[in-house]
């Protein structure tokens, strides 16, 4: 068991490494290099959305209908591929499809579906395979920590690389590597049947709170810094120290899933993970104190991805296993279509001026959020 973690691990680190890489050199392209407008930028990114979350979905029946680990080599080959394509040639229209077939969507981290994210609901199921329940928030734990910091990692390293072709070479080589530590891995899986979705109630209900819980993160998620450039006129310098806070504590907070789950179990757990998160939102607009604000938006990535690897773990425990890939995917597409949505709304409501609505809009859907899972999970813990 603990051999096959490790490969898992292994892969997650390398395709880490390659997305963060990618984040950061991908809008220098568009915008730098091909002299495109944000708008251009910002339709790529809504399409590599899409791209991504059309993926995972595909990739889920696959996963369960056919072979789970070579579902994962399979879809993860887009990334490297889509990579090799931009050095080879570099063209806007190059680099957009490059964009729609490795998902380089700006949804932040890969586990929230961000470059190459695709991939990761087949990973999580995969890994149910190879890891016991009772260990699971643990290892979700630290698959958690181990994308986000190796993703801080590879965009440190975009410093170091000298041209962006260089960056997608190396960030395709690495993805690559990535995928050989996936072909070892010995799990079996009680296939399923694409007719047959025996746990379609339970998995309708997550893709329920996940749509709520994407909606609500594309309402602010994408919005906090600007929210401080518009009401605080903050210097870049300066919010660049406090997210790269926010971003280092945030890495580390999966690491306490597994203690918060032994002592309050699963449902407990996001209940109390989500309701300080959304407490955090509501008063941002409110306390009208820069470094107060500073604080709480330091503070609420942490509380927002501590409750993943417990979600993940529950999830697990309550679909069939025949299924797992699909419950994981439909979760992912519910989760980034809602998200878009989310977006343009803050982005209509901003240009109204109404810079304070969409926090309280986010508060109130995330409160209906945990009143769901209440209702939804409350006999199942």
């Amino acid at each position: 068991m603990y051999k096959n973690i490790a490969y898992i691990s292994i892969f997650r680190v390398l395709r880490g490494i390659a997305g963060g890489i990618i984040m950061v050199v991908f809008p220098y392209l568009i915008l730098k290099d091909f002299h495109k407008s944000i708008g251009y930028l910002g339709i790529i990114y809504a399409l590599a959305t899409i791209s991504t979350a059309l993926l995972s979905v595909v990739g889920g029946v696959i996963a369960d209908v056919w072979h789970r680990k070579n579902a994962v080599i399979l879809i993860s080959l887009l990334l490297p591929i889509s990579g090799i394509l931009v050095y080879f040639k570099a063209s806007y229209v190059i680099a957009f499809l490059s964009a729609v077939l490795g998902g380089y969507s700006a949804t932040g981290s890969l586990m929230s579906g961000g470059v190459g994210g695709a991939v990761m609901p087949m990973v999580n199921a995969l890994a149910t395979d190879i890891i016991p329940k009772e260990k699971r928030v643990f290892a979700y734990s630290v698959f958690t920590f181990l994308t986000g910091i190796s993703g801080a990692f590879g965009a440190y390293l975009v410093k170091y690389i000298p041209n962006d072709k260089d960056a997608f070479l190396i960030a395709s080589l690495l993805s690559f590597v990535g995928i050989l530590f996936i072909i070892p891995i010995d799990a079996y899986h009680k296939k399923g049947r694409l007719d047959t979705l025996n746990s379609k109630k339970t998995i309708g209900q997550f893709s329920v709170v996940g749509f709520l819980n994407g909606f609500s993160q594309g309402l602010i998620t994408p919005f906090l810094i600007p929210f401080f450039i518009i009401v605080y006129h903050i210097k870049k310098s300066d919010m660049a120290s406090w997210a790269f806070v926010g971003g280092v504590l945030a890495s580390f907070a999966p690491l306490f899933a597994n203690i918060l789950y032994r002592h309050l179990g699963n449902l407990k757990s996001i209940i109390l993970t989500r309701t300080i998160g959304t407490l955090m939102i509501f008063f941002m607009p409110l306390v009208k104190n820069l470094y107060i604000d500073l604080i709480l938006y330091s503070l609420y990535p942490s509380f927002r991805v501590l409750a993943l690897p417990i979600q993940q773990s529950m999830m697990s425990e309550m679909v069939d296993a025949s299924e797992m890939a699909r419950a994981f995917s439909l979760n992912q597409i519910s989760r980034l279509g809602a998200s878009s949505i989310g977006t343009f709304l803050t982005s209509f409501l901003w240009e109204l001026s109404f810079v304070s609505l969409p926090f309280f809009i986010y508060s109130s859907i995330m409160a209906f959020n945990i009143f769901l899972y209440k209702k939804f999970f409350g006999n199942k813990e």
